[in-house]
């Protein structure tokens, strides 16, 4: 059976999941945390690797304890298509013990490292039970300087089931900058945010890669 990789759910209702990977610092992902109490968003997923809740398990359990999901960006956020499968399953396993020793979760969903994949990769990551989940809105917020040019790579093009990608990592404050107007203007278009699990939940069928 070939592996799944999920990018968009299939469904009617005005639905999306907000993503955020962490993988660096301390400083951006506390001040994304505190945006996303002050404009009450409850549900969102949080893509975190091993080696950044290793050295920050506070903020780790803070994720948890507001009540967003987590799950895995793997340990050391190296491209897994140049690694050999035994490489990889000692990540993803090296991962989940710091994200469980943090959290109490043990992550069974993953995002690979800069969205690296090929389908040797995803039949690992199958084999390991792994639920992969990838995107179909990336605001390129990691890269991009101009604000309004982040906000306007989501807001418009956001659907109904959409999986948007955000960052919130040190240093790129610039995610602190476009958040609030994503979210603002996501919420015009009647859009009611959800946790990928939740996605899944609601979904008729999940648009594969």
């Amino acid at each position: 059976m070939q592996p799944s990789i999920i990018e968009q759910v299939s469904t009617k209702k005005k639905r999306l999941a907000i993503t955020i990977n962490i993988a660096t610092g301390s400083h951006v992902p506390n001040a994304m945390l505190d945006l996303l109490r002050k404009h009450g968003v409850r549900e969102a997923t949080f893509f975190l690797t091993g080696m950044w809740v290793k050295a920050n398990p506070g903020i780790a359990r803070r994720i948890k304890k507001m009540g967003f999901e987590i799950a895995s960006h793997g340990h050391q956020h190296k491209n897994y298509t140049t690694k050999t499968n035994a490489w990889i399953e000692k990540d993803i396993l090296t991962a989940q013990k710091y994200i469980y020793r943090a959290t109490g979760v043990k992550p069974r969903m993953i995002r690979t490292p800069s969205g690296d994949i090929d389908m040797r990769v995803a039949r690992k990551l199958q084999s390991l039970k792994q639920t992969i989940v990838h995107w179909d809105t990336d605001s390129l917020d990691w890269k991009l300087q101009d604000i309004n040019h982040i906000v306007r790579r989501v807001v418009p093009c956001a659907r109904p089931g959409s999986i948007v990608l955000l960052h919130a990592c040190d240093p790129w404050t610039q995610s602190l900058k476009a958040v609030p107007l994503i979210l603002s203007g996501l919420k015009k278009r009647g859009f009611k945010f959800v946790s990928v699990s939740q996605l899944l939940s609601v979904n008729d069928h999940a648009r594969l890669k």
